[in-house]
């Protein structure tokens, strides 16, 4: 294997970050070519790093953050640009606002490595999709807008219960095996 497969899942992560930074000021007409190629890059990024197995803590951070940002971004874009009505946004960041929240009170409880454990799961792969999916559609198919926004919301909430489960299970292992210790 070449050396530099190794940077090359970091780099489609990178290149998602400066997509979320143009998106806002990126003409209407390039939208759609700025949501494939941050939807390509996300897939791209994790079949390389399986497929080379070059996978690492820092660069699934990485992945995750570019994911969460071009999706906020383009998300508030979109609506800002009147696709369809800010106050969705709650509902399609549901995983998202789920994931933050387990974050910070798992740190506030001293149980990072509990949330750390998390590994991405199929629902969060179809949350991001069904994100990805509403995008596209409020930028090519506007009369679609609903189906897709329903859609999104329901892959996000699915999501949220999937994540919130495991943590959930995570902290009460954690429980039981400190009890039995002591």
């Amino acid at each position: 294997m070449p050396k530099y497969i190794r940077l090359v899942p970091n780099i489609l992560s990178t290149v998602r970050l400066v997509l979320a930074c143009l998106f806002p000021f990126a003409p209407e007409r390039l939208w759609v070519w700025l949501i494939i190629g941050s939807g390509g890059s996300d897939v791209l990024d994790g079949w390389i790093a399986r497929r080379w197995q070059v996978q690492s803590r820092a660069g699934a951070i990485l992945d995750g953050v570019a994911d969460k940002l071009f999706i906020l971004v383009a998300l508030l874009t979109v609506a800002g640009a009147g696709k369809f009505s800010l106050w969705w946004l709650p509902l399609l960041l549901t995983r998202d606002l789920l994931v933050a929240f387990t974050a910070v009170y798992a740190a506030s409880i001293s149980s990072w490595e509990s949330f750390n454990k998390m590994d991405v799961r199929w629902s969060g792969k179809l949350a991001t999709a069904g994100q990805f999916l509403l995008l596209l559609v409020a930028v090519l198919f506007p009369a679609g807008i609903r189906f897709a926004l329903w859609l999104a919301i329901l892959f996000s909430v699915i999501a949220a219960a999937d994540y919130g489960r495991l943590f959930i299970l995570e902290l009460r292992r954690r429980a039981e095996a400190k009890s039995s210790a002591q």
